[in-house]
């Protein structure tokens, strides 16, 4: 039973950078602060590792399969962003 809570606990965490990566993505792009980009990148990471250690607990429930879905829909939109801003920026 600990390691399901382990899982859980890292699916929550990755699921709480997603917001905060799109804040950091707009205050980056709006101050164009290298501090906020790496800090969004940094995010980016921790909760892209968090997800990928709670994919164990998946197989069991339909409703999580659903919000991995969306987390994989913002997670792309936020990337494709994220990579144009560094086209942008260049």
């Amino acid at each position: 039973m600990g390691g399901t809570v382990w899982q859980s606990a890292m699916f929550g965490y990755a699921l709480a950078t997603v917001p905060v990566f799109i804040v950091l993505g707009v205050v980056a792009q709006l101050s164009r602060s290298r501090a906020a980009r790496r800090a969004m990148e940094l995010v980016l990471l921790s909760g892209v590792a968090a997800f990928g250690l709670a994919l164990g607990t998946l197989a069991d429930d339909a409703v999580q399969w659903v919000i991995v879905s969306m987390l994989t829909v913002v997670f792309v939109v936020g990337l494709v962003m994220h990579v144009r801003s560094y086209s942008r920026s260049s």
